[in-house]
């Protein structure tokens, strides 16, 4: 599945440019306008391939989207859970895992697909936002392996907190890796803050204290780590404590289902209390962090869906997540309000 974003004056501008961009099959996934300010849409298109093409034939087209219907009718609840099932599979999302996810939103007979999926994964997985920033907050540390995209994420972060007037102080101990440091100083630079540098534990201890009475919040750009290096492990915890810091663990989207699960049960016993999920726009199947989120009991927070700083993180609901899952499913569909399925 690929996902845009798509800025313009208003509403109807944005949607102008959805359409034209990628058609009438286009699935809102989220609107957002502050006030006067630009209209932002994030929208989906591409529907995932079934995984067994008998299986997918034995449905008509509409069957989804008719689900309210049929359920008058006492359908089989066997057969309804086998295609959230199906859905889920696709997507590489664990047997055992999806099973009990279909299950939980079949058993929801008088509500569409999308609105018993929501509910599913309302159930089964957790969902936390990152909040706006306000003074004496806990640091904000950001964990993960190489290349998950934590740097961009912090900028993501520092940049949001910064146009909405929120206090933030960037700080990067990510001094060792070629470029690491920089990457970050030319996003700061731009948003004219100052980034500390803390190459060692003790360094950013007396960081955090110098800043402990200015107003905003701290937010941590930590080396990528080895999850299953304890000496990288040891030094990550190091860098917790000297800060006292909140750890949100950062992980790419479009993984392995186990590996992505391994992974955050470690971070998740390192300290992680949620979950910001990146390359959501260059991923089709989002089974590894539903996975991940399951089995290391880590809310998602928000998401990525664009390199670009300006695009920002958008925050994940369980009816987004939802249709992301049965977009293929539904056809062409649009959404306009986020979680309009729950109800």
């Amino acid at each position: 599945m690929r996902i845009k974003t798509f800025t313009a004056e208003n509403t109807a501008a944005a949607m102008d440019m959805v359409r034209d961009s990628l058609g009438e099959s286009a699935i809102i996934v989220s609107t957002h306008q502050e006030g006067d300010g630009p209209a932002r849409i994030i929208a989906a298109v591409e529907p995932v391939e079934a995984a067994n093409e008998d299986f997918a034939e034995s449905f008509p087209d509409d069957w989804a989207e008719g689900w309210p219907e049929i359920a008058t009718a006492d359908p089989d609840l066997e057969e309804r859970a086998a295609y959230l099932r199906q859905a889920l599979l696709a997507h590489g999302v664990p047997a055992r895992l999806g099973g009990r996810l279909a299950d939980l939103a079949a058993a929801e007979a008088t509500l569409s697909a999308t609105a018993a999926l929501t509910h599913a994964f309302d159930r089964q997985l957790g969902f936390a936002p990152l909040e706006p920033f306000t003074d004496a907050m806990q640091p904000l540390a950001l964990i993960g392996p190489p290349g998950a995209g934590k740097t961009i994420t912090a900028a993501k972060i520092c940049a949001r907190a910064h146009m909405a007037k929120q206090g933030v102080l960037p700080v990067t101990t990510d001094t060792k890796r070629a470029g690491g440091v920089e990457q970050l100083a030319a996003f700061t630079r731009i948003l004219d803050l100052d980034l500390e540098t803390a190459p060692d534990p003790d360094t950013l201890a007396g960081i955090v204290r110098s800043h402990r009475d200015e107003p905003g919040r701290m937010v941590i750009d930590t080396a990528g780590t080895n999850p299953y290096d304890d000496g990288d492990m040891d030094r990550l915890a190091r860098i917790l404590d000297a800060a006292d810091a909140e750890a949100v663990l950062v992980l790419p989207a479009g993984g392995d289902a186990t590996e992505a699960a391994e992974m955050a049960c470690v971070y998740a016993a390192a300290g992680a209390t949620r979950m910001i999920v990146t390359r959501m726009d260059i991923a089709r199947r989002f089974g590894g962090i539903i996975a991940a989120a399951d089995a290391a009991r880590l809310p998602l927070a928000d998401v990525s869906i664009s390199h670009q700083v300006a695009e920002g993180l958008s925050p994940i609901t369980p009816g987004v997540l939802a249709r992301l899952i049965l977009a293929g499913q539904h056809g062409p569909h649009l959404f306009t309000d986020a979680d309009e399925d729950r109800t």
